[in-house]
């Protein structure tokens, strides 16, 4: 029997109450855990810089102020607390949407969004375990014997955080394009026609996230972001192949493909060209 639009509207309500409430415990619980644990959490968080970040003990950052290091703490925790709270809130809007979704439309909302996060961990990853102790391992130790770096706890964390989110948000790109090739708003020959200005684009959102004055961060954000876009290419070419040749229109296929023209072409002379020496020189019987 289906519901009126009384007990329809009631029972959103009542979801929307209950992830409301789970998100703020979520929140609390989070957050709580993070500040008790919190020498735990900034040593994990402090990994990638192996130890370089000062020439005290232990090559552990530093604060200037008082309160510094309790307001860095008190921070890390709101961000612990977001952290926990945010599954939470994505499972309680997969709830309250699943009622008013066409079932069609479900799998496809569901499948996207496990993809999406499984995206943005990726991309996080990708911060924490290559981008960050690869660029801070070159840059901290590139006035080694000159300079002595000494580094601001909150100057590191700010830095840290900032590019695991906009990475993060980043490596959604693919399935962003995929989505808008699925509904024919910008078509894979669309996306084809813009690549060429997919490097300039990528250097500028690496410089615009990226403080690094030397272009070592900014290097290593921009040529991941020309993989994401490549791979976003391919996503929107698979979804209706009909639209091209990804493979085909690759700018290596291409100048490959005319290499191997020309090589044929001049094969081709040379041949016809020893033929009619032949024939001068009155070989043709044997040709």
């Amino acid at each position: 029997m289906s519901l009126s639009a009384y007990e329809r509207g009631y029972k959103f309500g009542q979801r929307f109450r209950n992830t409301v409430f789970l998100c703020i415990l979520a929140w609390s619980i989070g957050a709580g855990a993070t500040f008790w644990w919190h020498p735990e959490v900034f040593a994990f968080l402090l990994a990638p810089a192996e130890d370089k970040l000062s020439p005290f003990e232990g090559g552990l950052p530093i604060f200037t102020g008082v309160p510094d290091m309790f307001g860095s703490t008190l921070s890390l925790s709101m961000k612990g607390g977001q952290f926990v709270a945010f599954p939470v809130l994505v499972v309680g809007i997969l709830s309250m949407l699943r009622p008013l979704v066409p079932r069609r439309f479900w799998l496809f909302i569901t499948t996207y969004t496990a993809f999406s996060v499984g995206m943005f961990l990726l991309g996080a990853s990708f911060v924490f375990w290559v981008m960050m102790p690869v660029s801070l391992s070159f840059l901290l130790t590139f006035g080694e014997g000159v300079a002595v770096p000494v580094i601001l706890l909150t100057e590191y964390m700010a830095l840290l955080l900032s590019l695991i989110f906009w990475i993060g948000v980043a490596f959604e790109l693919p399935i962003a394009m995929q989505i808008l090739a699925r509904f024919r708003i910008v078509s894979y020959s669309r996306a084809r026609a813009l690549r060429k200005w997919a490097v300039p684009a990528s250097f500028i959102f690496a410089a615009l996230i990226t403080p690094s004055l030397d272009g070592t961060l900014t290097f290593l954000v921009a040529i991941p972001m020309l993989l994401l876009y490549e791979a976003g290419l391919i996503a929107s070419w698979l979804t209706h192949p009909e639209t091209g040749n990804y493979f085909a229109d690759l700018p290596m296929v291409q100048v490959a493909r005319d290499l191997l023209a020309w090589i044929m072409r001049s094969f081709v002379r040379s041949f016809k060209k020893a033929e009619r020496g032949l024939v001068r020189h009155g070989l043709g019987w044997w040709w």
